[in-house]
């Protein structure tokens, strides 16, 4: 089955990444970056299974070459923490052959990229030789800047935005499916770019391990990420097992529960019951979810301006103190050049001058002792102490926001499958009030249901059997009867009196 995959990244110029250098790499080619002056030659990579730059109407055409394209693009940067392009990583669907997979990009770029005021290059990739044989993918580098019929002009915020992102990865779910119902027809695989918690589903997320974790973890070396793989794709099988299991018990006790004929009305109150419980247990779960507080870790920066604060005050009193000497010593100097005694006393003055540089120099001592200590916990802070000290500052917060993520997942997960149930047990009380309508005094149901899923499934089945078995008009007669007396009920309700 066909997998999901779009990814966002930027290629910024603070991590010291070039738009040039990433074209020439995806593309297999060879390019020089004129704002770097440095070529960047890939023509040898192999991989490459087609590449291609599009862009809208009123763009440039010298924009269609990839060396114009990204030199302007780099030429547009005026910041040091510019960033000139962004890239969609995008997983191709291996049932699909070249010229289709071909096409789905291009469907994709034209509605999600160029129809934006983007240009595109595209660059299709095989699968590696010792990697999956499925893992067809596709590098797309985006600019960033609104395009011009004379050039790049200014920045668009909307594409820089989270919500960008995810109007990306809904629109390839979308278009991907589209174009696996087209050519492999209605039973085709399909994708979804919601996440286990929004589609209501148990198990832990994996995450994409990237070229380098791939390489180790072929050639058997463990890495943190392939371990978390493991731990949830295990946690994920004994989650299914047990709801498997507990489907299993709960479907048997329902088959073996009597069946009893219950009047409709009993039956509607028993639905609406049930359905407010769920809605109960429903906006519990989402209260707690908004009251779990935010967690952020503290960064780097934060930590390592913490550990050096009290050597940056140390430094900042010594500097202080080294000015107030030097402030006293002019001004005893000025005074005492004033007093004739002084003058006239060589013995006096030369007292006077080493004592003045005495002063100043053990006020210059302690800055530079300051200034030592400063540089030498700075270099500690480098060391690999130092990176541990600043790891095990981050973990307790750092465990926290993991917990409360967990959490958060959880209880969307709960959300979501009460979201189904309450829609399902709505459904239930239209059903059982079109049989009512129909003139259906009672249904036969199972005696009792080991949980509110399986009372619902077991009202919900007999009240469309009994609806089925009336002709459409009648049925048409009865939803008419049910509208009209909503409208006469929500009218009396607005009427005051009647």
């Amino acid at each position: 089955m066909t997998s999901f995959l779009c990814q966002v990244q930027t290629i910024q110029r603070t991590l010291g990444r070039s738009a040039v250098a990433a074209a020439a790499y995806r593309a297999a080619v060879s390019l020089c970056d004129e704002r770097l002056a440095m070529d960047f030659d890939f023509s040898g990579k192999a991989g490459v299974e087609f590449t291609e730059i599009i862009a809208p109407e009123h763009a440039p055409r010298a924009y269609l070459d990839r060396a114009t394209l990204w030199n302007a693009a780099e030429r547009a940067e005026h910041r040091k923490d510019g960033v000139p392009a962004r890239e969609i990583l995008l997983a191709l669907p291996h049932e699909l052959d070249f010229e289709q997979r071909r096409d789905l990009v291009r469907d994709f770029v034209q509605k999600h990229v160029v129809a934006r005021g983007m240009i595109a290059d595209i660059a299709m990739h095989l699968p590696g030789q010792e990697g999956d044989h499925r893992n067809f993918h596709a590098h797309i580098l985006v600019t960033t800047r609104v395009v011009e019929r004379e050039g790049f002009g200014p920045k668009e915020r909307r594409w820089r935005s989270p919500e960008q992102v995810k109007e990306w990865r809904a629109g390839w779910a979308e278009i991907q499916n589209a174009h696996l119902r087209l050519h492999l027809g209605t039973k085709a695989p399909q994708v979804t770019h919601l996440s286990l918690a929004e589609r209501g589903e148990e198990g832990a997320p994996s995450v994409h391990l990237g070229p380098a974790a791939t390489a180790l973890e072929r050639k058997g070396t463990r890495t943190q990420a392939g371990d978390h793989n493991r731990d949830a794709q295990a946690h994920s099988e004994v989650s299914r097992r047990l709801r498997r299991d507990y489907a299993q018990t709960a479907d048997r006790l329902a088959a073996a529960a009597p069946v009893i004929d219950v009047p409709l009305d009993d039956l509607i109150l028993e639905v609406k019951k049930v359905r407010d419980g769920l809605i109960k247990e429903r906006d519990g779960f989402e209260r707690e979810r908004l009251a779990l507080a935010p967690i952020r870790p503290p960064s780097r920066g934060q930590i390592e301006r913490e550990f050096l604060e009290p050597d940056h005050r140390l430094k900042a009193s010594a500097k202080t103190s080294f000015a107030r000497t030097e402030a006293r010593v002019e001004r005893v100097r000025r005074s005492r050049l004033e007093l004739v005694a002084w003058i006239r006393s060589p013995a006096r003055m030369i007292f006077a001058k080493h004592a003045e540089l005495n002063a100043l120099d053990k006020a210059t001592r302690v800055v530079k002792r300051a200034e030592l200590s400063l540089a030498e916990r700075r270099a500690w802070l480098q060391s690999p102490a130092g990176r541990a000290m600043i790891a095990a500052r981050r973990q307790p917060a750092l465990a926290q926001m993991s917990a409360a993520s967990t959490k958060r997942r959880t209880l969307e997960r709960k959300i979501k499958r009460l979201d189904k149930r309450i829609e399902a047990a709505s459904q239930t009380v239209k059903d059982l009030r079109m049989a009512q309508a129909l003139g259906v005094p009672t249904l036969k149901v199972p005696a009792h249901s080991p949980d509110a899923t399986r009372f619902i499934r077991g009202v919900s089945g007999p009240s469309r059997t009994a609806i089925a078995r009336f002709p459409l008009q009648h049925r048409e007669q009865a939803l008419g009867r049910l509208r009209s007396g909503r409208v006469r009920g929500i009218l009396r309700s607005l009427t005051p009196g009647r």
